[in-house]
């Protein structure tokens, strides 16, 4: 019975993560779940991009940038920071940039 309950969650965990991706957007997005609190993972895909803000399900959702990077932020093709998200489900995820503003959105 245990490992039935182990192999459902899982699943489950597996299902919870997400990927989304803006029209040309020079950040990849992926959302998952850690320890009950949401994750926005933000890599970026283009050269060079400026991170100058962002906002989680339109500012109804408590977050914080992780490490202590006061914003803006550069980044090179492959680098990324995580957001988190700790009072509420992510289902949207608007990124302020040089290269302009993007939404990325989540089941």
């Amino acid at each position: 019975m245990k490992q039935a309950l182990r192999s459902l969650a899982l699943t489950s965990a597996l299902f919870a993560c997400a990927i989304a991706h803006a029209d040309e957007a020079p950040f990849d997005v992926n959302m998952h779940v850690e320890q009950g609190v949401g994750v926005v993972q933000l890599q970026a895909v283009t050269d060079q991009v400026v991170l100058t803000g962002y906002n989680i399900n339109r500012g109804n959702c408590k977050t914080k940038l992780g490490g202590i990077y006061p914003l803006p932020l550069t980044f090179k093709y492959g680098q990324g920071v995580k957001l988190f998200a700790y009072t509420c489900k992510v289902k949207e995820v608007v990124l302020n940039t040089n290269q302009g503003n993007y939404t990325y959105t989540f089941n």
